[in-house]
């Protein structure tokens, strides 16, 4: 199947997505129809209480070495002591084919300790699973926040106000949760105090509204990444020379992700058929790639109905992008 708005020829990896093991064919056809070499799958095996060895045995049987997995710790068992014993978890699933780590939003915001307290984002008692991902070579990939939108009054002018009524459970209004400021100063100090350990901010940082912001995090923390999922649309609202200029600057800590999600429950009215994920990747490659504006950018889950205007990067740009900067990071993506 050809993608309808740009001829896209580089294989690219897909950074970011959420597939469970009875997906991986679909997601098998969806790689094969727009140019994906490869992907990196994060968190579903944890998430959906799927054994872990059982799901990775059934996504290498379709994906090969051309997925990767990033667990997510158990916050379920947060007696003293939980800090290491998700690092000696981290390190089981790394020896077993685990290549990272994912930190899901509920960090800083819901997870609670064994006396009902929410864990910062920056708890002491989480920094041995920082520590042994730095050791063990595997990137962390966290989302800490949200949009700002999700921490803003729930009404019909906040510009995500569909995306929040479909899912309320990610509206978190003062003072019951904590702002989004906080929790990303909270972030901030375990990239600092972690140098050895590479982390990736999932969205853009997880603060795409304010590409300023993400800059310093960048100039400041040598060891900070950043994906492009699921913020299309919000960073693409910025005037294009400001967003081309940043994209230019940070070539070599910018990782391409899409956030697709197959075979969660939670969104399975959102999912689409092979037509409908062309259409959304295509979308991804003409932002990157040309320069048309006004582009209908549809994401998975829905977000909203915005219209970016296309910053159409250099080649080799792209390449840092698409595949050259998580090859850096992930081994298996290498052969």
């Amino acid at each position: 199947m050809m993608n309808e708005g740009v001829s896209h020829s580089r294989s690219t990896i897909d950074a970011h997505i959420h597939i469970t093991p009875d997906k991986a064919t679909m997601m098998l056809e969806i790689m094969n129809a727009n140019g994906l070499g490869c992907v990196v799958n994060v968190g579903t095996l944890e998430v959906c209480n799927l054994p872990f060895g059982d799901g990775m045995r059934l996504f290498r049987s379709v994906l090969g070495n051309r997925m990767a997995y990033f667990p997510t710790p158990d916050f379920s068992d947060t007696a003293p002591g939980f800090g290491e014993r998700m690092a000696d978890e981290l390190e089981r699933k790394v020896q077993a084919g685990a290549c990272g780590l994912k930190i899901f939003k509920e960090l800083g915001l819901r997870h609670k300790d064994a006396e009902g307290k929410t864990i910062p984002v920056d708890d002491p008692r989480l920094d041995p699973l920082w520590a042994r991902a730095g050791v063990l070579s595997v990137p962390v990939l966290i989302h800490t926040a949200d949009p700002l939108a999700h921490f803003q009054p729930l009404d019909k002018n906040n510009e995500r106000f569909e995306q929040l009524q479909r899912h309320p459970d990610w509206h978190y209004p003062s003072p019951e949760f904590t702002d989004h400021d906080t929790l990303l100063d909270q972030r901030n100090h375990i990239i600092e105090y972690h140098p050895n350990t590479i982390f990736i901010g999932a969205h853009l940082g997880n603060y795409a509204e304010n590409l300023s912001y993400v800059d310093a995090c960048l100039e400041r923390y040598p060891n900070l990444y950043v994906d492009t999922s699921a913020r299309i649309g919000t960073f693409g609202q910025h005037p294009i020379k400001q967003v081309r200029e940043f994209f230019l600057k940070h070539q070599d800590r910018i990782i391409f992700g899409s956030d697709l999600i197959l075979g969660w429950d939670a969104f399975a009215d959102e999912e689409g058929d092979i037509a409908q994920y062309t259409h959304f990747y295509d979308t991804h490659w003409q932002f990157f790639e040309t320069d048309k504006e006004q582009i209908e950018y549809p994401e998975f889950p829905l977000q909203g109905k915005q219209k970016v205007n296309a910053i159409n990067l250099p080649g080799d740009v792209l390449d840092k992008i698409y595949t050259q900067n998580v090859q850096r990071l992930i081994p298996q993506f290498r052969g």
